[in-house]
């Protein structure tokens, strides 16, 4: 068996990707095929977040208080949700019965018809603060988990994520709509003087929303139209504002402490549907996508997020042709 330190200097000799010499972004291709490389390919899927169904609904306004800070039109106004809710990683049949990673993607468009997307993900961090170490991560994960191991070794930023992830965090197993989602990475509020402020956010489930249908592999949906024939399912987004020592350009780094919170507004689902008879399928949910009233952080992790989905849209769209 190499030692670890041999096994991460073979992966990072493995071919080189998101550097440019400049330091911008710019081999969103290249990475997509490290994904595929990982995750596999199931034509006319996404390699990640590969199975999901679609979900419709409505984003409302809770808390004024969050004006204060933004003039978003999506907290004045109800707006209309194409989302989707998905399972991590690149498996078309991962199992609904174990606990995994998941994720919560949606469209709004406000009766004005602006657009602003938001994608989050159980996660509370990143295993990495930039494109090029991320990948690397993805990379080690088709090795292995020894290759994970030998690359944490190397990386304290994936470190320190998977002891969260692994040894910290609760793991029981939840629904989609019994789950909160977590924005990642950072972005900045602008009210109408112009003043920016940095927020993450959660999307927290704002009232019972557990396991009800019977479990199997595939259960999630069926669990999801059996809450909603007894109720509603919703999400509170719970805006955390940033304190002086958070860093919002860091994705790999936690925010700890108290934080102002609002709730600004709340997803109400209204019904589900297959990707084959719904409308998320050909949606590209890149968070960069913003209303007037937000704006990106310096995040590097959002940029090469962008055009790695831009890029991926375009493939597997081509791919149902």
């Amino acid at each position: 068996m190499l030692k670890t330190s041999t096994l991460a200097m073979c992966i990072l000799a493995l071919p080189l990707s998101a550097v440019a010499q400049d330091g911008g972004y710019d081999t969103a291709e290249q990475d997509y095929k490290v994904f595929e490389g990982t995750f596999g390919v199931t034509e006319g899927k996404r390699r990640n977040h590969t199975k999901g169904f679609c979900i419709v609904g409505e984003f409302a306004p809770v808390d004024a208080a969050i004006l204060n800070y933004t003039n978003s039109p999506i907290f004045t106004q109800t707006s209309a949700v194409n989302g989707r809710v998905s399972h991590k990683g690149g498996s078309n049949t991962a199992p609904d019965d174990k606990f995994g990673d998941l994720g919560l993607a949606f469209e709004l468009t406000t009766p004005d018809d602006d657009y602003h997307i938001i994608n989050v993900n159980t996660e509370y961090f990143f295993p990495a603060s930039n494109p090029a170490d991320f990948i690397d991560v993805v990379r080690a994960k088709g090795l292995g988990g020894e290759a994970v191991k030998a690359l944490a070794a190397e990386r304290p930023e994936l470190a320190t994520y998977l002891h969260y992830h692994k040894k910290v965090r609760a793991k029981d197993l939840r629904p989609y709509e019994g789950t909160t989602f977590n924005s990642v990475n950072a972005f900045y509020l602008v009210n109408d003087a112009g003043e920016r402020t940095a927020i993450r956010w959660s999307m927290v489930p704002s009232g019972e929303q557990g396991l009800v249908a019977e479990h199997n592999p595939n259960f999630f949906m069926d669990n999801m139209n059996a809450n909603l024939a007894t109720g509603p399912v919703s999400w509170d987004m719970v805006v955390a504002i940033a304190n002086a020592d958070d860093d919002p350009n860091n994705a790999a780094i936690r925010w700890e402490g108290d934080h102002k919170e609002i709730t600004a507004a709340r997803l109400t689902v209204t019904s589900t549907a297959t990707e084959a008879e719904g409308n998320c399928d050909q949606v590209n949910y890149d968070p960069t996508v913003l209303s007037d009233g937000f704006e990106v952080s310096d995040d590097p992790i959002l940029e090469a997020r962008s055009q790695i989905y831009a890029h991926g849209v375009g493939v597997r769209l081509g791919e149902k042709e």
